[in-house]
């Protein structure tokens, strides 16, 4: 099957990304999981390495990556979905900013990209 990079931001609906991560492993895709600072705030770097069976990924200085986690793990990756991609994710991706890990996975990534935002009606419809 797919490898998929499973990127996750720091909104309340950092819980319901477990569910997700644990169907795409159970229909045999190969699942790394990368969360935000924030995302930490929500649900435990734990629970991800218990569903997919790989360590999550928190750290751009990460040790076991070389390269770092943001050349290695955008290396040969299928899909890189974004859930919850929170109203800073997706500024931090149209600008272009390499401010966090999953910001500079998402530059370093050649793979198509599957954003879920998510973030309150009033956020969504702000113009910027």
């Amino acid at each position: 099957m797919s490898r998929v990079v499973v990127g996750i931001g720091g909104g309340i609906a950092a819980y319901k990304t477990a569910m997700l991560v644990s169907r795409l492993v159970q229909a045999g895709h190969s699942v790394d999981t990368v969360l935000t600072s924030s995302a930490t705030q929500f649900v435990g770097a734990a629970t991800f390495t218990a569903l997919c069976g790989r360590p999550a990924v928190t750290d751009v200085h990460d040790s076991r990556f070389p390269l770092g986690p943001h050349i290695e793990l955008a290396d040969g990756t299928d899909l890189l979905i974004v859930a919850p991609a929170t109203a800073r994710i997706l500024a931090s991706f149209a600008h272009g900013f390499a401010d966090d890990l999953l910001a500079t996975l998402f530059l370093a990534c050649e793979c198509p990209v599957l954003l879920a935002p998510a973030m309150n009606a009033a956020m969504w419809g702000a113009a910027p």
